[in-house]
């Protein structure tokens, strides 16, 4: 039986040629304060729950307790995310459904409990000694998927697979949890989704909404979407995809502050933050967060605007910027 091991792209040494030195102490960034009014409460029907929703769970149930969706995207499953969050991105929670029941979820807000006492803020060797020893591949027919990183583990227990997101500049915490069901596993058969317009649109805004998320996470006001700064982060991406490099440069030699002003983009501050061959942006960002230059980006106080742009290249790959002004 043929046997083909794919194994996730990491950050090339390209992704840092923006990053500064960094000093300010991490721990600060970081807050155990619920991000949720609710009490969060252990679940009591499978082990985890994110602001007490949890998988199996009907669409209606999730939405007399959270209301209607803020937004409504599509994912790399063919299926949809609904964004649950309250004023100004706390008790953040992303949903996708089958049939009208629940069967993924995620958050990297302080809104998880489980049975097993795991929550926001759990050190890894606590989340190991608990959970198990990861598994290391996920296998679709005759494919194995390499599913191993230090920034992540991945657990497989009764027909969910839950990936633990670790903050490598927080003592290897908790910072994060996905929670996807096999029965939407196994509509990805492929290492990445069906490329569309659709698809690079939901991504952008994905995005958005986890930096923003992260941001009040971290006691930092949220970011105001720029449309037009939007089509400048695309226009990056179109062209790092058709042209097949990965650089803050263009070929041309354009920065990001020259493709900013080029556009007529008024700044006093600005960054950018790429990324590439992720399967989601929920991995993008992840990585992103684990990248100190990148983090400085997505925490930095003085920014009050994003826009982020998203293409894919031939291999179905997807390019990620973010570009952010203050």
């Amino acid at each position: 039986m043929a046997i083909v091991l794919i194994v996730p792209i990491k950050e090339s040494s390209s992704m840092l040629s923006l990053q500064q030195t960094f000093k300010s102490k991490v721990d600060s960034w970081t807050t155990d304060k619920s991000m949720t009014n609710d009490a969060l409460k252990v679940p009591s029907k499978q082990d985890f729950a994110i602001n007490n929703i949890q998988i199996n769970m009907s669409k209606q149930n999730v939405e007399d307790k959270l209301g209607t969706a803020q937004r409504v995207t599509s994912n790399e499953y063919g299926t949809k995310w609904f964004t649950y969050f309250s004023d100004n991105y706390k008790s953040f929670v992303m949903v996708s459904y089958i049939d009208n029941k629940v069967h993924a979820l995620y958050s990297n807000q302080n809104v998880i409990s489980s049975k097993s006492k795991i929550k926001y803020g759990s050190p890894k060797s606590v989340v190991r000694e608990r959970l198990g020893q990861p598994i290391t591949e996920k296998q679709k027919g005759r494919v194995k998927f390499d599913v191993q990183d230090d920034g992540y583990d991945n657990f497989h227990k009764d027909q969910i697979y839950t990936t633990v997101f670790y903050d490598k500049h927080n003592d290897n915490n908790l910072t994060a949890l996905l929670q996807v069901s096999d029965k939407m596993e196994n509509r990805l058969q492929e290492q990445y989704g069906a490329p569309s317009d659709g698809l690079a649109k939901s991504f952008e805004l994905q995005n958005f909404d986890l930096v923003n998320a992260e941001r009040v996470q971290h006691q930092l006001e949220p970011l105001t979407y720029s449309a037009s700064i939007s089509d400048t982060a695309r226009k990056h991406s179109k062209d790092m995809a058709d042209n097949r490099y990965f650089d803050h440069n263009n070929l041309s030699g354009e920065s990001p502050f020259d493709r900013l002003k080029a556009d007529g983009h008024d700044f006093n501050t600005a960054g950018e933050n790429l990324a590439y061959g992720q399967t989601s942006s929920i991995y993008a960002h992840e990585g992103l967060m684990n990248s100190l230059g990148h983090r400085k980006n997505i925490l930095k106080q003085e920014f009050k605007t994003l826009g982020v742009g998203v293409d894919f290249n031939e291999n179905k790959q997807p390019y990620w910027t973010e570009n952010y002004s203050g």
